[in-house]
């Protein structure tokens, strides 16, 4: 039996968990949330298959948690999200490995895209 594709929701606004939880999880996908850099701490332990870090976190930035701690994110498709996106932000994120880089709000089609690639 093939084993589920796991994914970690690194976001602290609740409601964008909650729909990337659903996108994916009608996929049959295993998806856990967290709410910031120190909850998610613990459950990237467990190296999921894709990550949805966002940069602008209540107790820090996820680019920075990302370079500090880039043993937590060995093997895992990480999509970077942020609102505030400029030139600087997107070259920083390719140049520390980040796999994709998205805008919120983004559209359930983006969300499709990114299950199509990764499923």
């Amino acid at each position: 039996m093939k084993k589920k594709k796991t994914v970690l929701v690194i976001d602290d606004e609740t409601d964008l968990c909650a729909l990337i939880k659903l996108a994916f999880m009608r996929e049959n996908f295993l998806v856990d949330c967290a709410k910031n850099l120190a909850e998610a701490g613990e459950m990237l332990n467990s190296h999921p298959d894709i990550i949805f870090l966002d940069n602008n976190l209540p107790d820090g930035l996820g680019i920075e948690y990302f370079h500090n701690h880039p043993e937590s994110f060995d093997d895992s498709y990480i999509i970077m999200m942020t609102a505030d996106m400029n030139s600087r932000s997107r070259a920083l994120a390719k140049e520390e490995g980040i796999d994709e880089f998205i805008q919120k709000p983004f559209s359930m089609k983006t969300m499709k895209d990114i299950i199509q690639k990764v499923a």
